[in-house]
């Protein structure tokens, strides 16, 4: 029994004592989490067809922040380009996601969606900088007449 105690106890004992720490000194940091984001949107070619060269970074109008916009009516085969600018307040890099889903109609939900088909762009906005992107809402050109599509543009992050 003795040498069970030796074999198994000393060395737990030698453990307890090297593993055994004295505190110093210690502190608590208090932080509160920031929006990193600020964003805005434009729509190129919103008083008629998007001209497909005129991109996010080269648009010299205005930009606005989430509203609702009526876009008025697309014929087949015509686009706007949705853009949205990223202000990234923060220091760190930080992976965005900016995307279309079509979320209703009026009571044609089908066939908004096969018009126009639900749009995504992702990227990183870096630390402190602005980055412009953007997305082609185009019309099919096989597109069922339709009314009332809503398409609801959102960023994400993470």
């Amino acid at each position: 029994m003795n040498k069970k105690i030796f074999m198994f106890g000393i060395p737990l004992l030698a453990l307890a004592l090297v593993s055994a720490v004295y505190l110093v000194n210690s502190f608590v940091i208090t932080t509160d989490i920031y929006e990193p984001f600020q964003v805005e949107y434009a729509i190129i070619g919103d008083a008629g067809n998007w001209d497909g060269v005129t991109t996010c970074d080269t648009y010299s109008g205005a930009w606005q922040t989430g509203t609702n916009v009526d876009v008025g009516g697309l014929y087949a085969g015509e686009g706007r380009v949705v853009c949205t600018k990223i202000t990234n307040l923060g220091e760190g890099d930080v992976d965005y996601t900016f995307s279309g889903e079509v979320v209703s109609g009026n009571g044609n939900l089908v066939e908004c969606e096969a018009a126009f088909g639900n749009p995504s762009v992702s990227g990183t906005a870096l630390g402190s900088s602005v980055t412009k992107d953007g997305a082609i809402i185009m019309v099919a050109d096989d597109a069922t007449p339709v009314e009332d599509c809503e398409i609801t543009l959102s960023v994400t992050r993470g």
